[in-house]
């Protein structure tokens, strides 16, 4: 029995609909006939179920022929279809093209087949890139490149050689994010700031994710050359030269975390967060993500770090009124032993008692880690070439003035750990232990350092 396969990935004008394909293949078909037809399924790969549906039948031997209206409308894959033509090859099956018109029965029509195989994937390939070329020649000249706006902003369209183009342009919401850039910098936490947006923009859902997002992008800043040294100390690939950061225009980056390498464009519209904020309240945030902390949990400033030294599963802690309970997520008893208070005052008392003792230059240790990275992309920018030594130089000069002040300065760890707010006490506490074992009225710390 003959199989007309029939596929159509998108209804358009210029596509033949699957109704026309059957037609045409009927003509072709000697006698009965099964219909396989695959609607809005691409040609990209053979995960359609249709397709899935004829390759058992073939299997089944239930098939004797394949007919097609083109070769594409099976695969455009030429791996795909070699897997397929050997399914063929075994079971007996022929195959016809209504449109290359060929015949697989002999060597020549084979031949012909994989050749036209091949300008199929060259033809997909092609346009795949000539898409990708087109959005990054938009994304260096400075033109949104696709997506929903971000917030603070809106898309307009705009006449720029003739051809319409989208650039980004400020509404009434900008000032929610002026808001959250200021009170960041100020020295509040990500979650403070969180709770202070949803305030001034309740129907948009915030948290510290929310607020890390918005205080990354470059598309808020008023960019200077200090920007652009930021982003290639971080090993980014900057599309424009650093004479072009004027301080005034703010910047767009592409690409994905642990995907193709980042880049950064100077885009088409101004910025709004002056450039020191801006980059006073992103290296906030390298620093905390340097330290890689935990921060789960709000009920305790031990939420995350407490084990059970029966079993050793995690301990929870809920609230209930002004009271706070421990308990075993296995149901061990000897957890209940335990007063949460004065549990956090022990932890407390024994971890300023380390941090004395131990860690009074581990802050700086951290920051001379932090300034190594950066010089070894700056030696790295001087390898690739075409940037302003002069200006390296200077960089270099301030790094090292920024390991001096900062060394001179007055250590995060020399302060009253009790005196901290709850953000503050739990990164510390995250940042030194791993975990501790209650056993007992017995509590172990195991530090992490």
């Amino acid at each position: 029995m003959d199989a007309l396969y029939v596929r159509q990935s998108v209804d358009k004008k210029d596509s033949i609909s699957i109704e026309a394909q059957i037609e045409m293949c009927a003509v072709q078909a000697r006698g009965e006939y099964t219909v396989f037809a695959d609607k809005g399924f691409s040609g990209k790969n053979t995960n359609r179920p249709a397709f899935k549906n004829m390759l058992s039948q073939i299997r089944n031997k239930s098939i004797d022929r394949i007919i097609v209206y083109r070769i594409d409308r099976l695969s455009r894959s030429i791996a795909d279809f070699s897997v397929f033509w050997q399914e063929l090859e075994k079971y007996g099956v022929e195959f016809l093209s209504v449109n290359e018109k060929f015949d697989t029965s002999s060597p020549i029509g084979r031949a012909m087949l994989y050749i036209i195989m091949s300008f199929a994937q060259l033809e997909r390939e092609t346009i795949a890139e000539r898409i990708r070329d087109n959005y990054f020649a938009r994304f260096k000249r400075g033109v949104w490149t696709g997506g929903p706006a971000p917030l603070g902003f809106d898309i307009v369209k705009e006449k720029v050689d003739g051809k319409k183009v989208s650039y980004l342009r400020q509404n009434a919401m900008i000032e929610v994010v002026k808001t959250v850039f200021n009170i960041y910098c100020s020295g509040e936490s990500l979650y403070y700031t969180a709770e202070k947006a949803g305030i001034l923009c309740p129907e948009k859902y915030w948290d510290s994710r929310a607020v890390s997002r918005i205080i990354k992008n470059p598309v808020y800043a008023a960019c200077n050359r200090d920007v652009y040294w930021y982003y290639a100390e971080k090993g980014v690939e900057v599309e424009n030269d650093e004479t072009e950061f004027n301080g005034i225009n703010a910047a767009m980056l592409t690409g994905k975390e642990g995907g193709c390498a980042k880049k950064l464009s100077i885009a088409g519209h101004k910025g709004v967060i002056p450039t020191d904020i801006f980059l006073n309240c992103n290296r906030r945030l390298d620093l905390n993500s340097a330290v890689c902390v935990n921060t789960y949990g709000r009920q305790s400033v031990l939420s995350g770090l407490l084990k059970c030294g029966i079993c050793g599963r995690s301990v929870k802690i809920v609230s209930s009124g002004k009271k706070r309970y421990m308990f075993c997520s296995k149901g061990c008893m000897g957890v209940k032993s335990f007063d949460i208070y004065e549990l956090e005052d022990e932890i407390i008392i024994d971890v300023d008692n380390v941090i004395k003792y131990y860690l009074s230059s581990y802050s700086e240790n951290i920051e001379k880690i932090e300034i190594e990275s950066r010089i070894n992309n700056l030696v790295k920018a001087i390898e690739e070439g075409g940037v302003s030594v002069k200006y390296i130089n200077e960089r270099i000069k301030n790094l090292e003035e920024l390991k001096n002040n900062y060394s001179e300065s007055k250590s995060f760890f020399d302060l009253n750990i009790k005196n901290l707010d709850f953000e503050k006490k739990k990164l510390l506490l995250s940042l030194m232990i791993e975990k501790i074992i209650l056993n007992g009225k017995t509590a172990h710390i195991f530090y992490g350092i």
